[in-house]
């Protein structure tokens, strides 16, 4: 023991003498103890972490699907500059890709992100990109019994996952959801019915109908689509259960294969597991209108859910749709258009932006001028 007072004694006169002003001399600037400004502090430890992750999660509300989506999916997190300190935490922003897309388009997750933050154009925060893609195509991120519960993998799975793993803020307030096409009404439909999950949404053409979208979209463009599906489903019919099931995928409309999956599936038919809403009856085609209906009311619909969820929708922080104003898909923008009207007829606040561009054309620079300066304004940061 005396020999450790000792040795703490000799490293105190250290610190003192090398502390001391030129000139000062003698034992009693060596005895002088250490003030408070003259102990070092000590730094944070950096965390060691990784910009981009890609992360294999279980997806329990996947399973018992009836076409064999696997229970685990894929999702990208990225994680900012200063995650690297500890004792941050971040809020969020959930990407949703569209069909048949697994990325950003335009945008490149680290690189671009981090040149925003760098720039000051935006707050730092957590990007999570969780695609929607099935073996079909997508899943329109809504819940279906025949290819699984996607909206719930979204709220519950990837949520749940991302605030288990990283330094987040988990809170509604901190949370933001946006998604092109697919993805775009993947963002507003869930934001819609989860405010108590996610504050703030930003929609980037998404596929919306007005009164006439259906009819006006791809998968009923013309009478020979709509034959070439028919015969599709019947052939299915005239087949086993297991052969029928594996034809399934051989589609030639895998997006129409899709949609009715999520919006109007019927799993206690045969394959294709979906009511359509033509049959064909000695050579003409006859529409059943309340199957239409249901067909409509998946992209459409908007008058009634406006009312339905007026209450949910008042409660988010901020509602933005974005689309270009030469789509390719021409029912888009009258989509976006009706969405706008009807919101803010409701009296809910609403922005609705369109530009000169295409489906995709410059979605990057939406993305990176618009899109993530709206969240960094609009989310909580700590």
């Amino acid at each position: 023991m005396k020999q450790l007072t000792f040795a703490l004694f000799v490293l105190f006169a250290l610190l003192a003498s090398s502390c001391a002003p030129a000139g000062a001399t003698g034992p009693t600037s060596a005895a002088v103890p250490p003030t408070e400004e003259s102990i070092p502090t000590v730094a944070v430890p950096t965390e060691v972490f990784k910009a981009m992750n890609l992360d294999e999660i279980p997806a329990p509300s996947l399973e018992n699907n009836l076409v064999g989506e696997p229970p685990k999916r894929d999702i990208f997190v990225y994680l900012p500059p200063s995650y690297g300190n500890p004792e941050k935490r971040f809020p969020v922003v959930y990407y949703l890709p569209g069909y048949g897309d697994r990325s950003m388009i335009g945008f490149n997750l680290p690189d671009s992100m981090d040149a925003l933050v760098e720039s000051g154009a935006v707050n730092e925060m957590i990007v999570v990109v969780a695609s929607g893609a099935s073996k079909l195509g997508g899943s329109f991120y809504v819940n279906s019994p025949v290819t699984g519960n996607w909206e719930d993998f979204i709220v519950q799975d990837v949520v749940g996952y991302v605030d288990d793993h990283y330094r987040t803020l988990a809170r509604a307030e901190a949370r933001g959801i946006t998604g092109h096409s697919m993805g775009g009404f993947g963002a507003l439909n869930i934001a819609m019915r989860h405010p108590d999950v996610f504050s703030a949404v930003y929609s980037m053409s998404p596929g919306l109908f007005d009164e006439n979208g259906l009819a006006e979209s791809q998968i009923f463009a013309s009478e020979g689509l709509i034959r070439g599906f028919v015969k599709f489903e019947d052939g299915l019919a005239a087949l086993p259960l297991e052969e029928a099931q594996k034809r399934t995928f051989s589609s030639s409309q895998p997006f129409a294969l899709s949609y009715g999956y999520a919006f109007a599936p019927n799993s206690d038919r045969h394959p294709p597991y979906l009511d359509y809403p033509f049959t064909e009856v000695d050579g003409q085609l006859v529409r059943d209108d309340e199957v239409w209906s249901t067909w409509e009311s998946g992209y459409g619909g908007i008058a009634a859910e406006t009312q339905q969820y007026k209450d949910n929708l008042l409660k988010l922080k901020g509602i933005v749709v974005d689309y270009g104003r030469y789509d390719e898909y021409d029912w888009i923008p009258k989509g976006c258009t009706y969405f706008g009207e009807q919101l803010t007829a409701a009296g809910i606040p609403v922005k609705v932006e369109s530009y000169n561009g295409s489906h995709q054309s410059v979605l990057g620079t939406r993305i990176r001028d618009f899109m993530f300066p709206f969240f960094s304004t609009t989310l909580e940061f700590e």
